[in-house]
């Protein structure tokens, strides 16, 4: 992790602290047939060289519900000042 207050700017990394994020979702389409959707969703975070999506983490699949308030959080490393994409998939 990255130090806020080095105070050798050429030897210094990048400032980063960490975030939490929570995810809930309302209103999702019903793509079951018998019962309510069983959501989960899944955090993927892009590569700054390549580009690519990995997959960063999921929460737990939350039976027949499409509200649902998942109580797995996502810590990330937020660097400022520059740009982090994300993708979240239900």
């Amino acid at each position: 992790m990255a130090c806020i207050g080095d105070a050798d700017p050429f030897t210094a990394a990048i400032p980063a602290t960490k975030v939490e994020l929570t995810v809930s979702c309302r209103n999702l389409l019903d793509r079951d047939t018998f019962s309510k959707s069983d959501p989960i969703c899944v955090l993927y975070t892009q590569g700054i060289a390549n580009r690519e999506w990995r997959e960063f983490g999921r929460t737990e699949v939350i039976d027949n519900t499409l509200n649902p308030d998942f109580v797995r959080k996502f810590i990330l490393d937020y660097f400022f000042e520059e740009r982090q994409n994300l993708r979240f998939d239900l």
